[in-house]
């Protein structure tokens, strides 16, 4: 291998020309490279997740209450909306998955979809009696007897 040397003038430094273009080089081919990504970043600042994230579901929600009227195609329940009574209907098909004993007077929670101004349930699933019954972080007390 041969290897030119380069005298600055009037420094009286040596550096070898090989070596200088080879990190020169170097430093361009980094420096694109990080400017590409960049530039992809740019372009596409939030990619998909995952296979999940391609598809598009609509948004579920979920609410409770006491089912009003069903049969196999829909069901009606009746849930308390800022202290008032409030009916709601939602459609079910073959894939809505039931749970419990789903006949009128029973509290129910309700897992459903929106599409076509119609709530497409998704699941169905009777609530136990005692989350029924039972207001949220409230406890029964009993005190002890003092004694």
């Amino acid at each position: 291998m041969f290897v030119t040397v380069v005298t600055i003038s009037g420094a009286g430094m040596y550096f070898e020309f090989p070596r200088f273009a080879l990190i020169c080089a170097l430093a361009v081919t980094l420096s694109t490279v990080v400017s590409a990504a960049q530039k992809n970043n740019k372009a596409n600042p939030n990619p998909p997740a995952g296979p999940q994230a391609k598809t598009s579901q609509p948004a579920t929600h979920f609410t409770q209450g006491t089912i009003t009227s069903v049969d196999a195609n829909q069901m009606v329940i009746t849930k308390k909306v800022r202290g008032k009574a409030e009916l709601v209907t939602f459609a079910m098909n073959s894939e809505t998955q039931r749970s419990g004993n789903l006949t009128p007077g029973t509290r129910v929670s309700v897992q459903y979809r929106e599409a076509d101004h119609q709530n497409i349930a998704a699941a169905v699933r009777e609530l136990p009696a005692e989350a029924a019954s039972s207001k949220p972080g409230k406890t029964a007390y009993k005190p002890k007897p003092k004694g």
